[in-house]
């Protein structure tokens, strides 16, 4: 949906407004502190902040409070990238070759340049099918004539030049979960793999087996126990990029049924080379040395083994290009990180905002290059926004409701509003809040445009609710953060549901 402001409402947008000028005398306001006053809210902290789109503060309620933001980061990291990469932007992965070709025969090896796509072999909807991909990059090879690679399929991921692709500052046991995996320059099934596990006798390891991607190197050491019936399902899996092995462990009770653990591969650009040369092996094009990948120290690496043989890979710019796919468009990807709260592709934006900026990839220059960001759009970060991933999985996050409106605001000015705007999940559809208001009118529902926050503890919700009359200077942007409340999930429902409709009753 389009939202168009008229001259005067931008204008207003643009102006400087204060949140401390009075506690506003609106229903919304005595609705929202009378829900704060009430467990589970009240033992915890809660900062709202509802302001229309033509200047009147509804809400206000501890909005200069920093608190942890949780996957709400993603609304920065998103508007950033959309502003400062552009609504257009596509990763680029580039297939090349080191060496001579000469009569069908490539005597060297074969790179996979990855360019930080983070939608390679992905689940999301915006990606395309890895067959379809791998299609793509061996037709490169066969319009160069390459019939047989004397030499490996090595996966290079040195656009990224790090060697911790997790932010050091998330919790350990974040490390070997899906969603823990850290983006590197060359990525496959967002860094992740699925294992299948059923339980075994009482007292005796539970079972797994590889789902997919497959990755015959590894080591998995199952430490895990069957506990009791009825007990918790306290599974987790670790790893690391030291070395090809990880460690199953904690417990899985005897009467579940068997499911899917969705855990981390530290080794997304092998693993792409890997699935890459089995690809062209079965489609006509023999690869006779194998695979591997680069390190961040240049090297090339066959054996995955801390303490094995490996020798220089050949300089980027040495390399013979052959051909070049593309990512798709940066809006399309903006859509599904906010939709689904894929933080690895938040956490592949952020670094990309960076190496934009002249940077690395590095945790330092992310940060500096967030901030950079948000004050190169007038929004001083002092006191109300300190940034330190891509997608909110740290605590070391600390965002004020202030600060989120103003970014919100601001979003409304700019050229990717559209795109940004659209990549707000809705109430009742695919995504994130998909069950959410589940009694509540078609349009309702249709009228809010939020991203959502959770983790232990701590609960958020910041987006925009358009107004019955279709006026869009009755906009209502809005952040709702709630830290310091432990309480499952279901119990924190009614409450913020109640603000968020409560905030919504004074646009209708």
């Amino acid at each position: 949906m389009r939202i168009t402001f008229p001259l005067i409402s931008v204008a207003l947008l643009l102006t400087t407004w204060s949140a401390t000028a009075g506690i506003p005398r609106t229903q919304a306001q005595k609705a929202v502190e009378a829900v704060c006053a009430r467990e589970p809210l009240r033992a915890g902290l809660a900062g709202v902040l509802a302001v229309r789109a033509d200047g009147d503060t509804l809400v206000a309620v501890n909005v200069r409070q920093k608190m942890v933001p949780a996957s709400n980061v993603k609304l920065l990291t998103t508007g950033l990238a959309l502003h400062r990469l552009g609504a257009d932007f596509r990763f680029e992965t580039r297939i090349a070759y080191a060496g001579t070709v000469a009569d069908g025969v490539l005597k060297g090896d074969v790179y996979i340049l990855g360019g930080g796509d983070p939608t390679t072999g992905s689940r999301s909807d915006c990606a395309e099918g890895v067959g379809k991909t791998f299609a793509t990059w061996a037709k490169f090879l066969a319009d160069a004539g390459i019939k047989t690679v004397e030499g490996r399929i090595l996966g290079d991921p040195r656009v990224f030049s790090t060697p911790t692709p997790q932010n050091l500052g998330w919790t350990f046991d974040d490390l070997g979960t899906y969603y823990g995996a850290g983006p590197t320059g060359l990525n496959f099934f967002e860094n992740a793999q699925n294992f299948y596990i059923t339980p075994g006798a009482a007292g005796a390891a539970p079972n797994y087996r590889v789902q997919y991607p497959e990755t015959p190197w590894m080591r998995v050491e199952n430490h895990a126990v069957t506990g009791p019936a009825r007990s918790a399902n306290s599974l987790y899996y670790v790893n690391s990029t030291l070395a090809p092995y990880g460690e199953l462990a904690g417990s899985f009770p005897v009467d579940r049924r068997g499911y899917t653990l969705e855990c981390s591969n530290a080794f997304g650009a092998y693993t792409c080379a890997w699935y890459f040369r089995n690809y062209l092996q079965k489609n006509g094009i023999a690869v006779l040395g194998g695979w591997g990948d680069i390190t961040p120290q240049g090297e090339v690496r066959t054996d995955l083994t801390p303490g094995t043989l490996r020798t220089p890979a050949a300089v980027t710019d040495s390399l013979k290009v052959l051909g070049v796919s593309y990512s798709p468009r940066l809006a399309d990807i903006v859509r599904d990180t906010n939709a689904e709260s894929d933080n690895f592709y938040a956490e592949t934006l952020l670094r990309a905002i960076a190496l934009r900026s002249g940077l690395t990839v590095g945790q330092e220059d992310c940060e500096k290059a967030a901030e950079a960001g948000l004050r190169a759009l007038g929004l001083r970060t002092d006191g109300a926004c300190h940034q330190v991933d891509g997608s909110g999985l740290s605590r070391k996050n600390y965002v004020s409701p202030a600060f989120f409106v103003r970014f919100l605001r601001k979003m409304m000015t700019l050229p990717v509003w559209d795109a940004f705007f659209a990549s707000l999940p809705v109430p009742g559809t695919k995504g994130t809040l998909e069950d959410r208001f589940p009694k509540a009118t078609q349009e309702f529902r249709d009228r809010i445009h939020m991203k959502t926050g959770s983790m232990n503890g701590v609960r958020c919700f910041s987006g925009y609710i358009l107004a019955a009359d279709g006026d869009p200077a009755h906009t209502i942007v809005f952040s709702v953060l709630v830290n310091n409340c432990p309480e499952r999930s279901f119990l924190m429902v009614p409450p913020l549901d109640a603000i968020i409709e409560a905030i919504a009753a004074e646009n209708e």
